[in-house]
């Protein structure tokens, strides 16, 4: 019965939430320069990159993915997420993907750390290398940044093997995909961004998080969330972790439900604090 109510209140905040983001992301903006990347012949193949106007020398960058189920959306849905960093002096790529139906796994994750590279590249070019980078991302964009980070060898083999990550921020985060689906038959969603039902190991998180690179993780959920539940967000902090880590947070929203944890960049959140001291922290010289 909750979880039924969480899906009617989740429902029913889409219209506001999202034309508060638009809004938060229209118009002028005389304190940042916004340029728009290409990666690839796919005009989804692109990175907006949104910079404070006087950026210090090696700001840290964040790299951030956009959620709508691998099928929706666009960096230029989520400019009002690079401006808010912006401002608080991040210099900020929001990165796109191909999506469903036209493109399926791994071409996601392919042209997530395409664009990382596309977006470091040019920003050593233009002399402004990052001192630190972040991967970010909300909802499916949280787990393909989960996936760009964590996955090593698809970083190596694309030709960033080597580009030092400061942390990983997962916002919504479809970050364990035996939690959210014992029965993939249940997951219409997943079982269209993988083409059937065949290979889903190679696209979970939580698989490569267990052993791998100890970049520190903070994964911020709801705890009313009706579509991603917060165990999947706990499960993958706790293998994470593995038995003595402690790298990896989780913080939970307990009246939070799924896409209105985008409020976390628009300083109206109360995890806004807390994400803002993690990035100060893991980005810190």
């Amino acid at each position: 019965m909750a979880s039924r109510a969480w899906e009617i209140a989740e429902r029913l905040s889409l219209p506001l939430l999202y034309a508060e983001l638009r809004a938060r992301g229209s118009g002028a903006a005389s304190a940042f320069t916004e340029e728009t990347l290409s990666f690839g012949p796919s005009a989804e193949q692109h990175v907006l990159l949104v910079c404070p106007r006087n950026v210090r020398p090696g700001a840290p960058l964040v790299y951030f993915l956009h959620g709508g189920s691998w099928r929706h959306g666009s960096p230029g849905d989520f400019r009002a997420v690079g401006r808010f960093l912006a401002r608080n002096g991040y210099v900020t790529a929001l990165g796109g993907y191909r999506l469903l139906p036209g493109s399926v796994f791994p071409a996601q994750l392919h042209d997530a750390v395409d664009g990382m590279a596309e977006a470091v590249r040019h920003l050593k070019d233009t002399g402004r290398p990052p001192a630190a980078v972040v991967l970010a991302g909300q909802s499916a964009g949280a787990h393909l940044a989960a996936l760009a980070a964590f996955d090593v060898e698809t970083r190596r083999s694309r030709g960033l093997g080597d580009l030092p990550l400061s942390g990983v921020l997962a916002v919504s985060g479809v970050l364990d995909l035996e939690v959210l689906c014992p029965d993939r038959s249940a997951c219409p969603l997943v079982r269209d961004l993988m083409g059937g039902d065949d290979g889903w190991e190679c696209a979970d998180p939580a698989r490569f998080v267990h052993g791998g690179p100890m970049i520190p993780v903070l994964a911020l959920h709801g705890s009313r969330d009706p579509l991603v539940p917060v165990e999947v967000a706990a499960s993958f902090v706790l293998r994470a972790n593995g038995a003595e880590g402690d790298h990896a947070v989780f913080a939970a929203d307990p009246k939070g439900h799924h896409s209105d944890l985008i409020r976390v960049f628009f300083g109206t959140s109360s995890l806004t604090p807390t994400m803002l001291a993690w990035l100060e922290d893991v980005t810190a010289p």
